[in-house]
């Protein structure tokens, strides 16, 4: 499983987010990718991802979730445990 984050340099929050991501991928042995739009636009563009921050969490390639907007760090960590055991 992967988490790629989206996000941009004129995110207020994608900074702070990527700092709490990146202590619960460690946690849960869990690969984080950081992608910012600005620098990828075609990428993001594929994933119709349009806005930051954006979270997706992959298998095998595969999106299984996504959280855009308001959402918080333990949503994102109880859907990898719940998907994990």
């Amino acid at each position: 499983m992967k988490l790629v984050l989206f996000t941009s340099d004129r995110c207020a929050v994608c900074l702070p987010l990527k700092e709490k991501l990146k202590k619960v991928a460690e946690e849960l042995e869990i690969e984080l990718k950081e992608v910012k739009i600005e620098e990828n636009p075609q990428e993001a563009a594929q994933k119709l991802i349009f806005s930051a921050p954006t979270v997706v969490l992959e298998e095998e390639g595969k999106e299984l979730k996504r959280w855009s907007g308001v959402f918080s760090v333990e949503d994102i960590k109880t859907t990898l445990l719940r998907l994990l055991s």
